[in-house]
């Protein structure tokens, strides 16, 4: 079982709370294969963009109802940052190094959700349904089974929207396992920057909308692709 850390816990009440909130647990892969291609330098770098292109971007009532809370994992599953407004994300560099606890890693982004879920219950605040995004360069070395089916019920309960990108190397028949095939993309050349301002500019376009669906309207990075079913 991975151990689990936490850093960096946002407790302040919600912000906004009337107006409708989106919110976003990036899952990171750190194990030591991101090392390969300074494809970890690259992902940090991806962070950095995400939180410059919403604070440009946006204004700030948007800013304060798009809420990131941000999971790596290797060896361990650690909490990087839990549920906080973008605008007072602290994309800390990641280090690369160790296995591929994924499974763990979905455990606890589902488990943040649900915590987040109740706090915007609490304050009388509307949302729309969470996002899982999930980022590797392989499969996972610990059981998933669990957590792949409570995704499962998860998606199929509308309590969450679970989008996994894989890179390099990453194992596209097991992530099937876990995410829905329409889904599951691939990154060539390791663009997290493009991919992260991609994120940013669907999140946006979900909570500028009543339409959850707006997200699919945004355009695509040229370096992100659908992953074929055969």
């Amino acid at each position: 079982m991975a151990q689990l850390q936490q850093m960096g816990f946002n407790d302040t009440p919600v912000k906004y709370s009337t107006e409708k909130h989106v919110a976003c647990v990036f899952l990171l892969d750190t194990s030591g294969s991101m090392m390969q291609g300074g494809a970890i330098d690259q992902l940090n770098a991806g962070l950095r963009a995400f939180k410059e292109q919403t604070m440009n971007s946006m204004d700030s009532r948007a800013k304060a109802c798009i809420d990131v809370a941000i999971v790596s994992f290797n060896n361990t599953v650690t909490v990087v940052q839990g549920f906080t407004p973008v605008e007072d994300m602290d994309p800390r560099p990641l280090q690369a190094f160790g296995q591929t606890h994924m499974g763990a890693a979905l455990e606890e982004g589902m488990d943040l959700i649900t915590k987040q879920k109740k706090i915007y219950g609490s304050a009388g605040t509307p949302y729309f349904r969470p996002w899982i995004f999930c980022i590797t360069d392989g499969a996972p070395n610990d059981d998933y089974r669990d957590a792949a089916e409570r995704l499962k019920w998860m998606e199929e309960n509308k309590k969450v929207v679970a989008y996994c990108v894989g890179v390099d190397n990453f194992n596209p028949e097991i992530m099937r396992q876990i995410f829905r095939p329409e889904n599951i993309f691939g990154l060539r050349d390791c663009d997290f920057t493009g991919l992260f301002k991609f994120v940013s500019s669907s999140l946006a376009a979900v909570r500028a909308s009543s339409d959850e669906s707006s997200a699919l309207n945004v355009q695509v990075p040229p370096s992100m692709f659908n992953i074929p079913l055969n």
